[in-house]
């Protein structure tokens, strides 16, 4: 099946107004977790896989590795969903917390991946945590972003008074994507055009991950979610376009685009958030090396600073950032009082940068 066509729009953005100040008093971050699953599948494996068309090609082995920085990405193993991951972040959250499901007040998920139209998947895992029927929940779609994005639809309730719980949750699977990719690039019509529009999904990855946003004055710890900004640059909307079998990316020009408006985004985030000292831990969605590489630098955050997965974990969408900061705090990075910074790009492009106080 031919993948969807890239096409850019050339309509201009219109008028600029100033970014979106979001901004939260009465937030925090009470519960944190990851889940990564315990199956394993290595770069060199895929590459193995495309032996016919790295001969075509005239392409080594380790290619792919070479040029991502991946080695390896995580699948679910035997007994294992992502619906098994989400729900075991979601209760890992909820016991940091210090809350049962009949606390939980609304649930957001935020998964690229869904294996069917409807249900959501926000009813699935409300339905296998045993949270009632009084909860509100529902899907958010908003690709590698939608996980900040489902945080920042808690925070604006609590902060409104509409609820004082709220658990954010997304898990990804890779292995479907991967085994349709795998199919069209052993296609032997497959070429070099194939092979650079597929290659972002060869560095796709599964994982789940959970936060719990609480009211801060009924919080068990002093972590407060302060604010943050959006941007997007949607004129750039077809970069990358997927579905169940694939991705099509354009993976030079994305990268320019993508790392251009993380740049503007952490302009904008300076001026709502104000932190003279910076942020002192930096949690970013990542792809895989250049992307990170030229992330820090457009952001001015040492490397030492923000620690990388993508070497083992590969690109786990919308759970890149929640896992990141888990695995951060898991390591002793993130110390009282200091400045986390977790910041998401999704295709279409969009681009949110949220700022926590440890």
């Amino acid at each position: 099946m031919a993948g969807p066509q890239l096409h850019m729009s050339s309509r201009s953005p219109g008028p600029q107004r100033a970014p979106v100040a979001l901004r939260w008093d009465d937030v925090a971050l009470d519960g944190l977790a990851a889940v990564l699953p315990s199956g394993s599948r290595t770069t060199r494996e895929l590459e193995g896989a495309l032996g016919p068309l790295y001969r075509r090609l005239g392409l080594k082995p380790g290619w792919v590795e070479t040029v991502t920085g991946i080695e390896a990405r995580r699948i679910w193993g035997p007994g294992e969903t992502f619906l098994t991951g989400a729900v075991e972040a979601s209760q890992r959250a909820m016991d940091e917390a210090g809350i049962a499901a009949s606390d939980v007040q609304a649930l957001i998920s935020c998964s690229v991946y869904k294996p069917r139209l409807e249900p959501s998947v926000a009813c699935e895992i409300q339905g296998a945590l045993g949270i009632g029927s009084h909860a509100f929940n529902f899907d958010v779609a908003n690709a590698c972003l939608g996980f900040l994005t489902g945080m920042q639809i808690a925070a604006d309730m609590i902060q409104l008074g509409r609820i004082d719980t709220a658990l954010v949750v997304s898990a990804e699977d890779a292995s479907p994507v991967l085994g349709s990719t795998l199919a069209a690039l052993t296609s032997p019509k497959a070429d070099i055009h194939a092979f650079k529009g597929h290659l972002a999904t060869l560095t796709l990855g599964s994982a789940a991950a959970a936060v719990v946003l609480t009211r801060a004055s009924r919080a068990r710890s002093t972590h407060r979610l302060v604010g943050g900004t959006v941007l997007s640059a949607t004129e750039h909307h077809g970069l990358c376009v997927g579905d169940a079998d694939g991705m099509q990316t354009d993976s030079v020009t994305l990268l320019r685009e993508g790392v251009a408006l993380a740049g503007r985004t952490r302009a904008a985030f300076d001026d709502v958030l104000g932190w003279e000292d910076g942020i002192d831990t930096a949690a970013l969605h990542q792809v895989g090396r250049a992307h990170h590489e030229s992330v820090l630098r457009q952001l001015r955050v040492p490397a030492t600073q923000a620690p990388p997965v993508y070497p083992s974990l590969g690109n786990i969408g919308s759970c890149g950032v929640p896992v990141t900061a888990a695995l951060a705090r898991d390591e002793g990075r993130l110390r009282p009082g200091e400045h986390l910074g977790l910041m998401g790009i999704g295709s279409g492009l969009n681009c949110m940068m949220l700022g926590v106080v440890w």
